[in-house]
């Protein structure tokens, strides 16, 4: 009887690429480490990834900040951890999360942050659009306060954009404030101005602020009967000649709060004499 001939052998072919899916480990429930029990997978960057979890001995949602699979072992990723815990210590402010647990030493190393119920601004602005011009005021002199604390402790850089930025209860908490450093020289305010000049610009109009040099539309060209004193805050932000522009986020406090409408500041007439005088 005539032997039959075995099938070719397939093809070898690479192994697809992982997909962000792909390189979720941990399914829901899964333990990620001892008392933290993972919801989902909600963002990450090339060394590091953030879940949503459960914590046990909380009993609540947090963050938890961890390697990803490929950085498990580099002690880059580990001191970058170790980094962000010792900014997140510097930091004590409404508009910051807080470090609730720092384990970079521990054998599977990971932060614990507090979760920030609410939708990022950039939903917000996906879902409704522009915000009311008084909503804008708000979200800026809440942002420029918490960018005064953070200068005033010696950090900056504090990644101002609309997809990291949380709306609770309305206001603004910046998710990811631990990853901003201390400078090696002088503090340098500019780029969190011009970063929150183009999230303010955003919000205003509906419309992303061109990069950095390029040419800005006026803010009530574009969205026509938003106050003066709004939009020449926002100019002072984006304004191309440095010198022209806020020194600090103070300044920038001081041009947002006069976009509020009357009687709309959130602070004690006798606190709002140290803007003049400060």
């Amino acid at each position: 009887m005539q032997a039959t001939a075995a099938p070719p052998a397939a093809p070898e072919v690479d192994p697809p690429a992982l997909t962000p899916a792909s390189r979720r480990r941990f399914p829901p429930g899964d333990r990620i480490c001892p008392g933290l029990l993972a919801c989902a997978r909600i963002g990450g960057d090339e060394r590091t990834e953030r879940w949503l979890a459960w914590s046990e001995p909380l009993w609540a949602r947090v963050v938890v900040l961890v390697p990803r699979d490929e950085h498990a072992d580099d002690l880059r990723t580990v001191r970058r951890l170790a980094r962000e815990a010792r900014t997140l210590r510097r930091l004590a402010h409404p508009a910051i999360p807080r470090l609730l647990d720092d384990r970079h030493d521990h054998p599977f190393p990971h932060l614990v942050l507090e979760h920030v119920e609410g939708r990022t601004l950039e939903r917000a602005l996906l879902a409704e659009g522009p915000l009311p011009p008084g909503e804008v005021a708000r979200l800026g002199v809440r942002l420029a306060a918490g960018l005064h604390y953070a200068h005033g402790r010696g950090v900056s850089q504090l990644g101002i954009e609309a997809h990291h930025i949380a709306l609770r209860c309305g206001q603004p908490v910046l998710l990811h404030a631990g990853a901003a450093r201390p400078p090696r020289g002088g503090l340098d305010p500019r780029p969190d101005l011009a970063a929150l000049g183009a999230v303010l610009y955003e919000a205003a109009t509906g419309r992303a602020a061109p990069g950095v040099g390029g040419p800005v539309p006026r803010a009530r060209s574009l969205r026509p009967g938003l106050p003066a004193e709004l939009e020449g805050a926002l100019d002072a932000l984006l304004e191309r000649d440095a010198g022209r522009r806020p020194r600090t986020a103070l300044d920038a406090l001081r041009r947002l709060a006069a976009a509020l409408p009357p009687g709309e500041a959130s602070w004690p007439a006798f606190a709002g004499r140290l803007l003049d005088t400060g």
